[in-house]
């Protein structure tokens, strides 16, 4: 494992280690969507700056955006170099399918084949979108709707967890580990893909 790469899964243990302390006891207040974000954005009162935590938000509205053109270079802009992601799909890699795409390379080709495997109607639907922001890190978690149709397959109307930190580099925050998953039920060996948002 490179330095960089052990100072990056550092990081990111740290923040998850003081934001799972803020989840724990910090009120949240909900902000109101704007024309430039389509979601609404809750942002908790232990973020340090309000407006760094929406321009965290602003950013991922920005990607959102990028997703729905299927841009890719733009979407890759949203990310560091060393990108690290824990996606729905297994990485493919010469040693066989790997829990982690670890780098824009594999990444990249990741939105690649992603994007390969749907028709023209492929969206995603972010609902509300959680910010922390301390400093120059911030994490994002939501849940994301998925919908489109499999070339030559299904159609698919699923919902995901998301989460995502975030690093302020050159003031532009960019996505240093995401992370995408379903819940998974031990009974059936299934991932429970056909839940849905409780009503509120």
């Amino acid at each position: 494992m490179t330095r960089s790469r052990t100072c990056l899964h550092r990081t990111i243990f740290a923040f998850a280690i003081l934001a799972a302390s803020i989840f724990a006891t910090a009120p949240l207040y909900a902000l109101e969507s704007t024309p430039d974000l389509p979601f609404k954005v809750i942002v908790s009162d232990a973020t340090e700056d309000r407006a760094a935590a929406l321009e965290v938000a602003a950013a991922r509205a920005a990607w959102l955006k990028a997703f729905a053109s299927q841009d890719l270079e733009q979407m890759m802009s949203f990310y560091v170099d060393d990108i690290y992601s824990y996606d729905l799909m297994a990485a493919p890699t010469e040693a066989g399918l790997a829990m982690a795409f670890d780098g824009e390379q594999i990444w990249r080709q990741n939105w690649v084949s992603f994007f390969g495997m749907f028709a023209e109607d492929l969206v995603i639907t972010i609902e509300d979108l959680t910010v922390y922001q301390q400093g120059d890190l911030a994490t994002v978690y939501g849940l994301t709707r998925l919908e489109g149709t499999i070339v030559d397959g299904p159609s698919v109307d699923m919902w995901v967890r998301e989460t995502n930190l975030l690093r302020r580099i050159n003031g532009r925050w960019l996505v240093v580990h995401d992370h995408v998953s379903v819940p998974f039920d031990f009974a059936t060996g299934k991932a429970l893909t056909d839940l849905k948002p409780l009503p509120n």
